[in-house]
């Protein structure tokens, strides 16, 4: 029996991973109150279209490695970019997604906070 063999491992395969996309901005900047229309405009695009860059050039590396004979302290260290790239895409995505919807109701002004939030805050104001 030869031991060299019957020890060798095959190299692990992997399939390529989808390449992510930057998912369009559906609200309308410039009908948020307190949030200049440059300011989420620039942040969607850089740092939110930044993000989604970085986890598909981290992604491209994975890809391309041989897996066989990369130190285990890159493969580490590249996945765990690739972690958190992906997280910062899908904070920003809840991010922009929780500032207003589909940006299709212009906001009409002050709203009232619901029930218990006002019993809440006044509570704190009255204990201050």
């Amino acid at each position: 029996m030869d031991v060299q063999k019957s020890l060798s491992i095959a190299p692990r395969q992997f399939p390529a991973p989808a390449t992510v996309m930057v998912r369009p901005l559906l609200l309308k900047p410039q009908w948020m109150n307190g949030l200049s229309e440059r300011l989420l405009v620039s942040h969607y695009e850089n740092n939110y279209g930044g993000a989604v860059r970085r986890l598909n050039a981290i992604r491209a590396r994975l890809a391309a490695l041989d897996w066989a004979r990369t130190p285990v302290f890159e493969i580490n260290g590249l996945k765990r970019e690739e972690l958190i790239a992906a997280a910062s895409v899908v904070l920003h995505e809840i991010y922009f997604e929780s500032l207003g919807g589909h940006g299709n109701d212009p906001p009409a002004g002050l709203v009232e906070p619901p029930a218990a939030l006002a019993e809440a805050l006044s509570a704190i104001s009255a204990a201050s």
